[in-house]
């Protein structure tokens, strides 16, 4: 199983606190004074057939978080993105890019039976969709629903599960390739960030670094897809923050099936941060 993979059915949560709109051509996308021409995206590139099916392909945040949970990793809120930073994105660029984030976060929470913080992430996710004009159908029973979960994480994941995918279709059939390689993106960099920050609190990290080794597969199709978008001033940078994630599958001991060490970890935790710290200022 690839994991750490994020889908166009995975991390589209959509769901928010408050009412969203069904899906649509063109969403309330804000327009703060601080939006700069480079984070506006512009007209769409049709992808080709094959680098279509890649990104429809790759699969859901839950393939990490289930696994970390198996690897009896523990549940950190702190490495999660502070929910409050959610008002803090007022471009369509960091609004894609955050969605994916926040999805992890959502993802993450769930699997470890966290309701309140699932709540937070899931006015999150809501709030970022409908400002990109990709929200789905609102289940105004969902937080009770999710109250009612208690302590039962199959209940809750399966909840959150039913969630997904509500604006994919929405995604492919206008065309809107752009805005999900943005969120794939975030969500690809959030899983590997968490991932990477419990090999530092997991007293045997090998299945952890495994999975993060496996990613090299996953990152390699996302910077195929970004690619084909060439110089674009919105795409271009972040291609370039994926792309320096490739120094940590060499020289760092993953693929080894071995243990990482501390200065390993430390030296990958570095570079990663970076990148993610670029996405959710």
């Amino acid at each position: 199983m690839n994991v750490l993979k994020v889908s166009c059915n995975g991390i589209m949560l959509v769901l928010s606190l408050t009412m969203l709109p069904a899906c649509h051509n063109s969403g309330n996308i804000d327009t703060a004074s601080e939006e700069t021409n480079s984070d506006i995206i512009k007209k769409e590139v049709i992808l080709s057939p094959e680098t279509q099916d890649l990104l429809n392909r790759i699969p859901t945040p839950f393939e990490v978080t289930l696994v970390l949970h198996e690897a009896k990793a523990p549940y950190i809120f702190s490495l999660t993105n502070p929910p409050a930073n959610v008002n803090r994105y007022f471009t369509e660029k960091t609004k894609a890019l955050n969605l994916g984030i926040y999805s992890i976060d959502l993802a993450y929470s769930s699997t470890y039976r966290r309701i309140s913080e699932t709540e937070k992430f899931l006015y999150c996710t809501g709030k970022l969709a409908q400002d990109l004009g990709i929200g789905g159908v609102y289940d105004k029973t969902l937080v009770e629903k999710i109250s009612n979960c208690g302590d039962n994480r199959d209940s809750l994941i399966s909840l959150v599960k039913r969630t997904f995918g509500e604006t994919s279709d929405c995604l492919r059939r206008n065309n809107r390739n752009q805005v999900a390689v943005l969120v794939a993106s975030g969500a690809f960099v959030e899983g590997v960030y968490i991932a990477c920050s419990l090999c530092q609190l997991t007293k045997d990290n090998s299945l952890i670094a495994a999975i993060i080794f496996r990613q090299q597969e996953s990152l390699s199709k996302l910077l195929r897809i970004l690619g084909e978008y060439g110089t674009d001033s919105t795409i271009k940078p972040v291609a370039g923050n994926l792309a320096a994630l490739k120094p940590i599958f060499t020289g760092y001991g993953l693929g080894s099936g071995k243990t990482l060490s501390p200065q390993n970890v430390a030296g990958i935790i570095e570079i990663v941060s970076k990148v993610r710290s670029s996405m959710i200022r």
